[in-house]
């Protein structure tokens, strides 16, 4: 039993993490893109930023109801209809040749998407010991952020290839093939499959009084926090502005730039397992972690906006490569609010401060293309408008602040707890 239950936890893991691979992609796509969509949908940067902050609005949105049919319907069942949504909203992004079009497929990618990485997140709560937890939030952050390094270069590479049309065709259709695996694989509770177990899911969770003893939870909020002005920010960046950037300040090709920007998921691949382990090593500092992470962090985007915008290009990777690498500490963010709320509400825990990445991604996407285009000069390249270099330092003195509003969060958090009894803690040996 032992063997099976092994290979059945880690198939279901498994399947579960090749969907945040698509999900990461579908999210980061977009900044790729954006030279194309800008001449073939006729976009300024407000409604390129518009369009990009779809799935973010959408997934911000679903993040509570997500929370609750996790911990209420259970994983099976809402990450293959949400797999099987994104499949529909890519194939739908690919054929838009409107605008409005464009608007629905996103927000329907966005729906879909934001169902995966709550439902990992309960997975590892219930199938793994607990004491795995913030390693395995390393491994499926290492593995899901291929999908942030497959939407740069290989993107880039398939772009110039088949098109952005195609692309996005592609990998729908590749999200229908995942949303069927997930339904024929996954299960929401090893006693489904006749395991062996003490602690039987709850039938009958009283949801609404555990949503609001989460919310009104202060300790539940610093981590919040560190999603929106930390998290959200970077995907700002990597998810939309980062490509323009290099492309209008450094006068480089679209592939140069995904090669630069490939560094930021370089890092998130790198510093992923890192972060858990150290984690672990430390015994749950968490706090300590991320005040450290959001200090370098603050460091990074200070640096390129007194640089004026534009520091050294042969310093650009190095400086990607940290923003990734500070960034990814936030899965312990995951880690700590499911540490100081109870337990049998650990999904909609980590969906409130999920919340905190799209809001603030979609924010502050649109306010830096808002930023941008107040401060254009009339520039266009094949249609595309064009950035300077002291425009985007107004982005990177925002960046700053929000870097140094996630540091102040840290200070606040709840430092090292006694971790609860997870229900996997009391069955069978893992």
């Amino acid at each position: 039993m032992d063997k099976s239950y092994h290979r059945r936890k880690w198939s279901i893991w498994g399947i579960l993490v090749l969907a945040f691979v698509a999900v990461f992609f579908h999210r980061l796509a977009m900044g790729v893109v954006a030279d194309d969509l800008i001449r073939d949908l006729s976009l300024t940067g407000k409604t390129l930023g518009n369009l990009t902050s779809m799935n973010f609005y959408a997934y911000a949105l679903m993040q509570i109801p997500v929370g609750i049919m996790v911990d209420t319907i259970g994983v099976r069942k809402i990450c293959s209809w949400g797999t099987l949504l994104t499949g529909i909203g890519s194939i739908m992004f690919g054929l838009a040749n409107s605008l409005l079009v464009a608007y629905i497929a996103r927000f329907l990618v966005g729906i879909g998407t934001s169902v995966i990485i709550i439902s990992i997140l309960k997975v590892q709560s219930i199938w793994f010991k607990p004491e795995k937890y913030s390693t395995l939030s390393g491994y499926t952050s290492f593995f899901g952020n291929f999908g942030a390094f497959l939407a740069t270069v290989p993107l880039a590479y398939v772009v110039l290839n088949i098109g952005w049309r195609n692309s996005f065709l592609l990998m729908g259709i590749t999200s229908v093939i995942i949303s069927i695996a997930i339904w024929f694989i996954v299960r929401d509770h090893p006693s489904e499959l006749g395991y062996d177990v003490l602690i039987k899911p709850k039938g009958n969770k009283n949801i609404w009084k555990g949503l609001k003893e989460v919310i009104t939870n202060p300790y539940t909020w610093p981590p919040f926090a560190i999603m929106f002005f930390m998290v959200g920010s970077t995907t700002a960046i990597i998810g939309l502005w980062g490509m323009p950037y290099l492309m209008h300040v450094y006068h480089i090709s679209k592939t140069q730039a995904a090669g630069y920007l490939s560094f930021v998921s370089i890092g998130f691949i790198i510093g992923a397992p890192i972060v858990g382990k150290v984690s672990d090593y430390l015994r749950g500092e968490i706090k300590r972690i991320l005040s450290f992470a959001t200090i370098i962090y603050l460091s990074i985007w200070g640096y390129m906006a007194f640089m004026g915008g534009q520091p050294p290009l042969h310093q650009i990777p190095f400086i990607f490569l940290l923003i990734g690498f500070s960034t990814i500490c936030h899965i312990l963010a995951f880690t700590n609010v499911k540490e100081v709320n109870d337990e049998n509400f650990a999904g909609s825990a980590a969906a409130i401060i999920n919340v905190g990445e799209f809001v603030g991604g979609s924010l502050l996407s649109l306010g830096m293309g808002v930023i941008l285009d107040l401060g254009w000069q009339g520039t266009t390249v094949d249609g595309a408008s064009v950035y300077s270099a002291n425009q985007y330092q107004m982005v990177f003195i925002i960046m700053a602040v929000m870097a140094l509003v996630s540091f102040l969060a840290t200070l606040a958090m709840k430092g090292k707890t006694t971790r609860r009894n997870d229900l996997n803690g009391e069955q069978v040996a893992l």
